[in-house]
Order: structure tokens, then sequence, then C-alpha cells
């Protein structure tokens, strides 16, 4: 049986879709393909759609995922470059996926919903919007909301760095008018950016300080180049692309067990670890810097990072690693903890994103005028990271415990997309103004995910941006990709409650 594509009365439901990443163009796709639903508008606070891709482009950027695992299943592209692709290539797939679907038609630009709050007496959410391009302010009433904001969107920033003198940007605000040519360079951080960015620029600084947060697992990464005669199988030859893109899942599926603490997953943990300690080795001679750049925590407690030419740009004779703390800026002047000083032309920050505070008070308003953001600081109870009890008719998409440590993200955003259209036709079929996860199915899937977390190494001792304050791992998914789709392939009324459109009391759907 089919979804039930409209009312009884043969209306749709109005909908808003908050960001034109991957997460809102995925939900704004599949209400067109599988709902058959065009009453929809997406805001994009940006002045282009592409969420992480439009914003982040540093030296360097790109996805540490395959490239034919880094696309909407629904719409391979055969023309990839590279093995592993930048973030120019990425956005220019999402362009055209978006130009192919007339997502550009359904898009406000620099557009920011700065208040949305649910009113139940209404039974819809209203959303105060800003146009910062003219200033308009405006409300909106919808029937259904799809936040397909992102985790890694708001730069971290620390306050130290407000006293530097010179030029100084985040990864994420990369000032492309400053050639860093023959200049002092000093990049704060050790995360992904960073490494991405570092083997980028070391060839054209003058000078490179790099400033080690913290060690991170590097894994080897060849990053081939797609010749003519593989993108001609992909297109043409009948289950070349199908079988590649599925050996490559499920070889990626399987790293999965290097970061359960299990001893039947021990081996490939510890061989994991030796590979890690064996490239290493083998990229870094120097033991002084080795020790340096060595991890005193088990794999995976931290997000590994894929890369052949970081250890190489750091044994370069005019980079200087740095792994003692910033005390004082002052000027263009960094003091470390061991009273060293290094004078720099530029400032770059690779510092991360505020992961646990995305959502600022106020913003989101739920039921009983229950505030987002302050729940989900103490630690978010979702029904699959996909709504909350408190949130009718609101969907996240990549939202708590649903992002990864081992695969693309792409995959359960497209998940947890497919189980709300299966939601939202239910809403239909049943005649249902609203729908919300019952408080107990969203316990129940809390609850699981803190027991399964224990045997995973993301809950092991060390600082991570998996965890929140109090250390609850609320970023992730605990298994595999498969399993989240498992769990998800069909809905399941039970764990949902509702109202008729003709009532005004819950029922149980």
């Amino acid at each position: 049986m089919g979804l039930t594509k409209t009312y009884k009365d043969g209306t749709t439901p109005t909908v808003c879709i908050i960001g034109a990443g991957f997460s809102g163009m995925c939900a704004a796709i599949r209400l067109q393909t599988q709902l058959n639903l065009k009453t929809y508008t997406i805001f994009e606070l940006q002045p282009e759609l592409g969420g992480t891709w439009w914003s982040n482009t540093y030296p360097g950027c790109g996805s540490d995922t395959t490239s034919v695992n880094y696309q909407f299943s629904f719409e391979m592209n055969y023309e990839w470059s590279k093995t592993y692709a930048g973030y120019q290539e990425i956005w220019e797939y999402q362009r055209r996926v978006a130009k192919k679907y007339n997502l550009y038609e359904k898009i406000r630009f620099r557009t920011e919903i700065s208040h949305a709050e649910w009113h139940e007496d209404l039974q819809q959410w209203v959303l105060d919007w800003t146009n910062h391009n003219t200033g308009e302010t405006g409300q909106m009433n919808a029937d259904i909301v799809f936040c397909g904001m992102g985790a890694l969107r708001i730069p971290q920033i620390p306050k130290q760095f407000d006293d530097f003198e010179g030029p100084k940007w985040h990864t994420a605000q990369w000032n492309h008018d400053y050639d860093l040519t023959n200049k002092r360079v000093a990049v704060v951080g050790s995360g992904a950016s960073a490494i991405q960015l570092v083997p980028a620029i070391v060839d054209k600084v003058k000078r490179l300080e790099f400033y080690q947060r913290s060690s991170t697992y590097i894994m080897p990464r060849k990053n081939a180049n797609i010749s003519a005669f593989w993108k001609f199988l992909f297109k043409y030859i009948p289950f070349v692309h199908f079988l590649y893109y599925k050996l490559t899942y499920w070889g990626t599926e399987f790293t999965l067990r290097a970061f359960s603490t299990k001893w039947r997953h021990a081996i490939t943990r510890r061989f994991a670890m030796f590979l890690a300690w064996c490239f290493r080795f083998w990229q870094i001679r120097d033991k002084k810097l080795r020790a340096h750049l060595t991890p005193h925590y088990i794999l995976g407690c931290r997000r590994v990072v894929v890369s052949s030419d970081y250890y190489p740009a750091l044994v370069r004779k005019h980079v200087s690693v740095h792994t003692e703390t910033i005390t004082g800026v002052k000027g263009q002047t960094l003091t470390l903890s061991d009273g060293s000083q290094q004078e720099v032309d530029v400032l770059v920050l690779a510092t991360g994103f505020h992961v646990q505070d995305t959502l600022s008070e106020g913003v989101v308003i739920g039921r009983n005028k229950c505030d987002l953001a302050k729940v989900w600081v103490q630690g978010p109870k979702t029904y699959y990271g996909i709504t909350f009890a408190e949130t009718p008719n609101m969907f996240f998409l990549l939202g708590p415990n649903t992002a990864l440590g081992h695969n693309s993200v792409l995959y359960m955003i497209e998940t947890a997309c497919e189980y709300a259209i299966m939601a939202i036709a239910h809403m239909m079929e049943k005649d249902l103004s609203s729908i919300q996860a019952t408080p107990k199915a969203c316990k129940d899937f809390v609850d699981e995910v803190e027991e399964k977390m224990k045997g995973m190494a993301w809950s092991s001792d060390c600082n991570s941006w998996y965890k929140n304050k109090e250390g609850t791992i609320t970023a992730l998914w605990w298994s595999s990709c498969t399993h989240y789709w498992w769990r998800l392939r069909r809905f399941r009324p039970k764990h949902f409650s509702g109202i008729q459109r003709s009532k005004s009391t819950a029922a149980h759907v």
C-alpha cells in the first residue's frame, strides 16, 4: 500500500523547512517525490544553498567520507573526480540536484527563522522570520516543520583571541581576500579542519606555527583520481556503480567494530590502533615530535581523521608544532605556558563548532511553553533523534544521537527523512492535525542509547564534541547505519499520539 498523499478533504499540510543544506534538500525532495507535496517553503540564512559546503571553503576542505557514499542514494553522481571530493565539487553536486528538483524556486535566501512556537489552539507552528538583505520581517504559519540546520554551523571562537590585533578568522569564515604567501601564520586547533588545512597552505607560507590542542588519530587516505574509464563504467555498464557503492558502504560499516570496547571486537580495535601507530611511525621519524602527536586515549574517543599529507606537512623545516597551552595574546604575539612567544602575521582558528548548544534559548518553543534549548542542554530526549515529545509536527534531520563516527551522515539524514515522511502520511491518512512521539518512546530510546554507549569508545574518558557538559553522548548513534534503517524501516503508530483535525482533545493514534 502506498503512502497517503492528502487529507480526506484533498488538502495538504503547509511545511516549513529550516536550512538548505543536505538535510533541507532531502526533506524538500522527498516531500515532492513521495507525497507529491509542494506546499513547502525553505528558509536559508546564507545567500546560497549548501549548508556546511557553502560555509566551509578553507584550503583543503573536503569530505573525509568517500565520494560514492557522500551523495543521495536516489541521486547518484557518476562524475566524482576523486575518491574523496573537495568542498567545491560537493557544492556543485548539491546545486545540480537542487536545479533538477526546482528547489531554488522554494528557497528564501538570507532569511532567518528567529523564533518558532507551537500554538495548541491553532495546531500549528508560528514562525518569525527576518530577511537580512532587506530588513523585512514577517510570520509564517506552518502545519509541519523540518529542522535541517546542522550541528557544524556555529564557529567556536575562544574569547582569549579577541585581543589579537592582526588579521584573524575561523576556518568556517575563510578570508579569501587575504594572501597567505610568505606570511607567518598561526593555526590553532588539531581537529579535522586543521588536518585538512595545514597541508594545503604549508608550501605557501613563510612560517607556520601550529598549536595542537590535543593529538588526533590519523588513518592513511589515498585520494586517487577517478579516471574517465571508471566514470564510463559507472555510468553505462549496469551494476558496476551499484556494486562499487555497496562494497564501499559495507566496508565502511565494518569499521564500526574498531570503535567497540567489547572483547569480541578487541582484535579489530587493536589492529586499527596498530595501523595508526605504524602510519605515524613511518611518516614521523623524529621521536619527540612523534610523541607529541601520539594520542593517549583509546581510538575513537575523539573523531578519527583520514589524511596522508598531514604528518609530512608537520615535519617541514618552517613548521613548528606547539603542544603547550596558549596563556596570553597581545598584539600579534602568542605566549605559551612554557614562556615562549611567537609573533605572527595572521591567526587562523580551527577551533571547531558549538555542537552541544546549536539552539539559542527562546528560538524553539514547543508544547506547554517548553524551551527546546534548555531541554537540549540538559540532555535531549528524542525519538531516534527525529522528534521530541514536546514538539508536535516538528522533525529534526541529523538531530541528537544521529551523527556518526564511522560512515556517511547522508544515510542517516535519508533514513530520518523517510520516517518523517511516513509520519506525515500517517497524519493525513488518520486525519490528524498533529502528531507527536510519546514521552515513553523518547525515554526508551535515550535509555537504550545511554546503555549501548557504555560498550563504545566514544564513552571513554576524553573530552570531545560528542558529549555534553555532563559527559553524556548526545551527538552520535551507537550502532551501524543499517541498524538505524532497520529500526525505522516502517512507521510505528504505537510510539505516537495525535489530535484529530475535528477534535481538540488528544487521542492515541
